[in-house]
């Protein structure tokens, strides 16, 4: 086994670890949704929070292969957004898209609700922003692993 070997099967070694943890979390989420029913200011909070965890798990992914096959994270105020966008493109030679146009909609709703989770108060969350990404979070969840088994597979393929 060569070099390049040991270092894809340590990159998804490391993304099936985080796609893991963010099954465990949907999991979690399940439950919480089943338990409560009906949501008052404070388990909207909670819910808010489910949410926002999520995303930074999907980041978390997204900065691993960064780091270890782009060459490193976006700099500048807004490298998150840069770098939900670079998981969308082929680096030609290095890797093939990450995500679909498709999946990346999806999440750049979660990102922005992630920023607003992080900078806002917990009484300024709008319930009907949040209603939105609950309607989506499954098959985001669903999606997202997808399209990651079939990125490392690629992986896998070529190294």
């Amino acid at each position: 086994m060569n070099g390049n070997e040991i270092l894809v099967r340590r990159i998804v070694s490391e993304i099936n670890a985080e796609l893991s943890n963010i099954h465990r979390l949907r999991d979690e989420y399940n439950e919480f949704i089943n338990k409560y029913k009906t949501v008052d200011k404070y388990l909207l909070r909670v819910k808010a929070s489910y949410l926002a965890d999520f995303y930074m798990g999907i980041e978390r992914v997204f900065q691993i292969i960064a780091t270890e096959i782009d060459g490193g994270i976006p700099q500048g105020e807004e490298w998150h957004k840069r770098l939900l966008i670079n998981m969308t493109i082929e680096i030609a030679g290095v890797r093939p898209p990450v995500i679909s146009p498709g999946l990346y909609n999806s999440l750049r709703l979660f990102l922005g609700f992630r920023h607003v989770v992080r900078q806002a108060y917990g009484f300024q969350l709008d319930e009907s922003k949040l209603e939105e990404l609950v309607s989506s979070f499954e098959d985001t969840v669903r999606n997202f692993s997808s399209e990651l088994i079939k990125f490392c597979d690629t992986l896998m393929k070529v190294s």
